[in-house]
C-alpha cells in the first residue's frame, strides 16, 4: 500500500476541484491498478452526488471508496483510509481559510487548481501559506485552461513569484469533464482515447511520482 493523501484545496470556487478530484481517483484506478478512497468535506456535496448516481447506475466501485467528513474530521477519516488504500484525495470547499489546516496537514501533497485569471491569482496566496506553514508538498494545477489565452504565460509567471512547482500538464476547459460528471463517470470511463484523457492520464503519472 502506498499510503498516501493528496488533499485538494483552493479558497475561490469554480476552480474544478471536485471534478478533478474524481478524474484523478478514475485514473489512478485504470491506469495505476490502486485502491482509491475519496473524501467530500464540501457541504454542497457534489462529490457526493455524482458517487451516489454511479452507485444508482450501478457503475463499478470495486477500488473505490467514498466518504464525507468536516473538514476537521478528514484527518481522522484519512488516518483510517490510508490503512488499506493506497491514495485518499480529500476534496475541500472554496473559502475555507484557517478551517483548511487539519485537511492539509493529513495530506503528503496538497494540489492547488486555479484558472488562468487574476482572481484566481489573488485567491491562491492563503491556501499557499497555509501548506508552506505545515511544511507541505505543493503542486499547483492550471486547470480548465484555455491553451490559446495570453493569461497562461501570466499565470505560470505567478506560479513562479510563488517559488511553487506547477504540473507539467495543463487541463484544458473541456466540455467532457462536466459532461461525464453529470452522469456519475469520468472522461477516463467515458472515452477510449481523446486529449482530455491523455490529461488525466499524465497528470496521475507525475502525481504518482510525486507522491512516492
Amino acid at each position: 500500500m502506498l499510503s498516501k493523501v493528496i488533499t485538494i484545496a483552493q479558497q475561490k470556487g469554480g476552480t474544478g476541484k471536485t471534478t478533478l478530484a474524481v478524474h484523478l481517483a478514475l485514473a489512478f484506478i485504470k491506469y495505476h491498478n490502486l485502491k482509491i478512497a475519496i473524501i467530500d468535506t464540501d457541504p454542497q456535496g457534489s462529490l457526493g452526488q455524482w458517487f451516489m448516481i454511479r452507485s444508482e447506475k450501478k457503475l463499478s466501485n470495486g477500488h473505490l471508496t467514498f466518504k464525507t467528513a468536516s473538514l476537521w474530521g478528514a484527518q481522522y477519516e484519512s488516518k483510517t483510509l490510508k490503512k488499506d488504500h493506497d491514495i485518499v484525495i480529500i476534496d475541500t470547499p472554496p473559502k475555507i481559510e484557517s478551517d483548511a489546516r487539519p485537511s492539509i496537514e493529513a495530506a503528503d501533497l496538497v494540489l492547488i487548481p486555479m484558472a488562468a485569471s487574476h482572481v484566481d491569482f489573488w485567491a491562491t496566496g492563503a491556501i499557499v501559506d497555509i501548506a508552506k506553514k505545515a511544511n507541505k508538498k505543493i503542486l499547483i494545477q492550471i486547470n480548465r485552461a484555455n491553451q490559446r489565452s495570453k493569461l497562461i504565460s501570466k499565470t505560470k509567471d505567478f506560479i513562479k513569484s510563488l517559488d511553487i512547482l506547477s504540473t507539467k500538464t495543463i487541463i484544458g476547459h473541456r466540455q467532457i469533464y462536466a459532461a461525464s460528471m453529470g452522469e456519475g463517470k469520468t472522461a477516463v470511463e467515458k472515452q477510449k482515447k481523446s486529449v482530455a484523457i491523455e490529461e488525466i492520464k499524465q497528470l496521475s503519472e507525475q502525481i504518482l511520482s510525486e507522491v512516492k
